[in-house]
C-alpha cells in the first residue's frame, strides 16, 4: 500500500470549490487502495480529507502535535492516531510514513510543509514525488513564483520538475501511476 502525504490547511476557505476537489481527490486515493497520512486535524480541508477516507472505509494515519491534539482540533474518528511532541516531529514522522506528497489548498503551514518536501526531494534526503492540487488556480501564485525563480536562476530546471501540478482531482490517475513505477 502507498502511503500519500497529504498537506492542507485547517480551513476550508472560501470557495466551495476546495473542499469539493480534496473530497474528490481523497476519494481517487482510497479508491485506488493508498494509505492517507495528514495532519490529524478535524477542521477544515484536513477535516474534509479525514472524513472522507473514513466514509470509504480507508486508511488513514493522523500526525498532530500534543498542543494541538485538543478535543476541538484532533479528528475523533481516526483510530491511528499519532500524538507527538511539536511540529517537528510530526514533520519527520509524516516524512517517514510518505511516499508521495499531494499538496491541497491551505495556508503558512501548508507552504513550509510543501517546501520543506520539495527542498528535501532537492538535496537527495527523499525522491518522493510531490503534486500540487491547483484547484480554481489557487496556486497559479506560487506557480508563477516558482518559474520566476527558475528564469532566474535560483532554481535549476531539473528542480523544477520536483513539483507536478494538477489542474483537476481526475489528473491524480497519471501522477499515481509514476509512484508505483
Amino acid at each position: 500500500m502507498t502511503s500519500i502525504c497529504v498537506f492542507c490547511g485547517s480551513q476550508t476557505g472560501s470557495d466551495p470549490a476546495f473542499a469539493d476537489a480534496a473530497r474528490a481527490a481523497t476519494l481517487l486515493l482510497t479508491d485506488n487502495n493508498h494509505r492517507i497520512v495528514y495532519g490529524g486535524g478535524s477542521t477544515g480541508i484536513m477535516g474534509v480529507v479525514a472524513d472522507e477516507v473514513l466514509k470509504q472505509d480507508g486508511t488513514i494515519v493522523g500526525v498532530i502535535p500534543e498542543a494541538l491534539a485538543t478535543i476541538e482540533l484532533m479528528h475523533p474518528d481516526v483510530s491511528d492516531m499519532r500524538v507527538v511532541a511539536d511540529m517537528h516531529e510530526r514533520k519527520s514522522m509524516m516524512h517517514d510514513l510518505a511516499d508521495a506528497y499531494l499538496i491541497l489548498p491551505g495556508g503558512y503551514g501548508t507552504l513550509e510543509e510543501l517546501f520543506e518536501a520539495v527542498c528535501w526531494n532537492q538535496l537527495g534526503f527523499h525522491a518522493s514525488p510531490v503534486a500540487i492540487l491547483n484547484t480554481n488556480g489557487f496556486y497559479d501564485g506560487l506557480v508563477t513564483l516558482i518559474d520566476r525563480m527558475l528564469q532566474e536562476g535560483f532554481v535549476h530546471s531539473p528542480h523544477r520538475q520536483l513539483i507536478q501540478v494538477l489542474e483537476a482531482p481526475e489528473e491524480l490517475t497519471g501522477f499515481l501511476d509514476s509512484i508505483s513505477q
